[in-house]
């Protein structure tokens, strides 16, 4: 390693101490408040995730339902269309 990069981890640890350490000092609360805390945060996080997944299954639901009623539409729309065409071909036949 060059001598620039050893310099730079020596900075990046120092750096880290002392970061560390003010954290300690300025900590408004004590460890066991803050991992409370943090725990709480966490479990907040995850209903707020399986309340989004949820909210998810259920537009993938509505989703699913509006195709079908469209491919019902299309499916209706199409034999409707040949029964049009083949009604007009046999009228065009009879007048030839």
């Amino acid at each position: 390693m060059s001598r620039g990069g050893s310099g730079f981890v020596t900075g990046l640890a120092i750096g880290a101490l002392a970061g560390a350490t003010l954290a300690m000092v300025l900590a408004p609360q004590s460890g066991e408040e803050t991992r409370d805390l943090l725990y709480a945060k966490a479990r907040e996080a995850g209903e707020r995730a399986r309340d989004s997944a949820g909210d998810a299954g259920d537009l993938l639901a509505r989703g699913r339902q509006i195709v079908a009623e469209a491919r019902a539409r299309i499916d209706g729309a199409i034999a409707e269309g040949k029964e049009a065409a083949e009604r007009q071909r046999s009228t065009l036949e009879n007048e030839s």
